[in-house]
Protein backbone atom coordinates (compact mmCIF):
# COMPACT_ATOMS: atom_id res chain seq x y z
CA UNK A 1 0.00 0.00 0.00
CA UNK A 2 1.34 3.67 -0.56
CA UNK A 3 1.26 5.61 2.20
CA UNK A 4 -2.36 7.98 1.02
CA UNK A 5 -3.90 4.28 1.16
CA UNK A 6 -2.51 3.52 4.54
CA UNK A 7 -3.99 6.76 5.93
CA UNK A 8 -7.14 6.73 4.45
CA UNK A 9 -7.49 3.18 6.03
CA UNK A 10 -6.92 4.61 9.68
CA UNK A 11 -9.61 7.42 8.64
CA UNK A 12 -12.08 4.71 7.29
CA UNK A 13 -11.20 2.38 10.41
CA UNK A 14 -13.94 2.58 12.87
CA UNK A 15 -12.57 2.40 15.91
CA UNK A 16 -9.22 3.55 17.90
CA UNK A 17 -8.23 -0.09 17.73
CA UNK A 18 -8.80 -0.30 13.85
CA UNK A 19 -7.00 2.53 13.30
CA UNK A 20 -3.88 1.10 15.53
CA UNK A 21 -3.54 -2.02 13.50
CA UNK A 22 -3.85 -0.49 10.44
CA UNK A 23 -0.72 1.50 11.26
CA UNK A 24 1.13 -1.96 13.20
CA UNK A 25 0.38 -3.86 10.05
CA UNK A 26 1.59 -1.05 7.52
CA UNK A 27 4.67 -0.11 9.17
CA UNK A 28 7.52 0.77 7.44
CA UNK A 29 9.89 3.36 7.74
CA UNK A 30 8.31 6.12 5.51
CA UNK A 31 5.51 6.12 7.30
CA UNK A 32 7.07 6.57 10.67
CA UNK A 33 9.40 9.37 8.75
CA UNK A 34 6.19 11.11 7.77
CA UNK A 35 4.24 11.07 10.90
CA UNK A 36 7.25 12.32 13.07
CA UNK A 37 7.68 14.93 10.60
CA UNK A 38 3.80 16.03 11.27
CA UNK A 39 3.71 15.14 15.05
CA UNK A 40 7.22 15.82 16.52
CA UNK A 41 7.97 19.54 16.95
CA UNK A 42 11.77 18.77 16.93
CA UNK A 43 12.04 17.98 13.60
CA UNK A 44 11.98 21.06 11.11
CA UNK A 45 12.41 20.23 7.36
CA UNK A 46 13.93 23.70 5.60
CA UNK A 47 11.91 24.28 2.86
CA UNK A 48 9.90 26.99 1.46
CA UNK A 49 6.31 27.16 2.20
CA UNK A 50 4.26 27.15 -1.29
CA UNK A 51 6.72 25.23 -3.71
CA UNK A 52 5.29 25.51 -6.84
CA UNK A 53 5.19 21.53 -8.38
CA UNK A 54 3.04 19.99 -10.97
CA UNK A 55 2.01 16.50 -10.18
CA UNK A 56 2.67 13.22 -11.49
CA UNK A 57 0.13 10.30 -12.33
CA UNK A 58 2.60 8.45 -13.76
CA UNK A 59 4.98 8.33 -11.54
CA UNK A 60 7.90 6.08 -11.17
CA UNK A 61 8.63 6.42 -7.29
CA UNK A 62 6.99 6.08 -3.94
CA UNK A 63 7.24 8.03 -0.99
CA UNK A 64 8.25 5.08 0.70
CA UNK A 65 11.15 5.67 -1.99
CA UNK A 66 12.16 9.23 -1.29
CA UNK A 67 11.60 9.85 2.44
CA UNK A 68 15.80 8.84 2.98
CA UNK A 69 15.95 12.35 1.19
CA UNK A 70 14.18 14.45 4.08
CA UNK A 71 17.25 13.69 6.29
CA UNK A 72 19.47 16.29 4.24
CA UNK A 73 16.32 18.51 4.23
CA UNK A 74 16.03 18.47 8.40
CA UNK A 75 19.20 19.31 8.72
CA UNK A 76 18.89 23.17 7.84
CA UNK A 77 22.56 22.83 6.20
CA UNK A 78 21.33 23.08 2.41
CA UNK A 79 20.60 26.79 1.30
CA UNK A 80 16.92 27.38 0.47
CA UNK A 81 17.54 27.21 -2.96
CA UNK A 82 18.92 23.80 -3.62
CA UNK A 83 17.12 22.57 -1.05
CA UNK A 84 13.30 23.72 -2.55
CA UNK A 85 14.56 22.23 -5.83
CA UNK A 86 15.51 19.08 -4.33
CA UNK A 87 12.29 18.96 -2.29
CA UNK A 88 10.01 19.80 -5.58
CA UNK A 89 11.72 17.26 -7.29
CA UNK A 90 10.89 14.62 -4.81
CA UNK A 91 7.23 15.77 -5.05
CA UNK A 92 7.45 15.63 -9.21
CA UNK A 93 8.54 11.83 -8.75
CA UNK A 94 5.44 10.42 -6.33
CA UNK A 95 1.62 9.97 -6.58
CA UNK A 96 -0.06 13.60 -6.35
CA UNK A 97 -1.60 12.03 -2.96
CA UNK A 98 1.30 10.93 -1.43
CA UNK A 99 3.48 14.27 -2.64
CA UNK A 100 0.38 16.08 -1.13
CA UNK A 101 0.66 14.09 2.67
CA UNK A 102 4.46 15.04 2.11
CA UNK A 103 3.72 18.99 1.80
CA UNK A 104 1.38 18.55 4.69
CA UNK A 105 3.73 17.33 6.91
CA UNK A 106 6.74 19.12 6.49
CA UNK A 107 3.79 22.13 7.23
CA UNK A 108 3.14 19.97 10.30
CA UNK A 109 -0.48 20.11 8.79
CA UNK A 110 -1.30 16.36 8.02
CA UNK A 111 -5.32 15.93 8.79
CA UNK A 112 -6.52 12.50 8.58
CA UNK A 113 -9.42 11.53 10.82
CA UNK A 114 -8.25 10.02 14.17
CA UNK A 115 -4.32 10.49 13.45
CA UNK A 116 -3.20 11.68 16.38
CA UNK A 117 0.47 11.58 18.21
CA UNK A 118 -1.14 10.10 20.78
CA UNK A 119 -3.01 7.23 18.87
CA UNK A 120 1.08 7.17 17.06
CA UNK A 121 2.23 6.80 20.29
CA UNK A 122 0.13 3.60 21.23
CA UNK A 123 1.23 1.82 18.20
CA UNK A 124 5.17 2.58 18.30
CA UNK A 125 5.72 3.91 22.09
CA UNK A 126 6.92 7.15 23.09
CA UNK A 127 10.06 6.50 20.91
CA UNK A 128 8.24 7.94 17.59
CA UNK A 129 7.44 11.46 18.69
CA UNK A 130 9.98 13.27 21.19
Amino acid sequence: MEIYEILDAVATAPSKVDKMKVLADNDCIALRDILKTNFDNNIHIYVSKGIPWEPNFGSTKSLKDITKYLVPLSKGTIDTERADKSFKAMLEQIHPMDAQILVDATLQQLKYKGLTSKLIQGVWGEKIIS
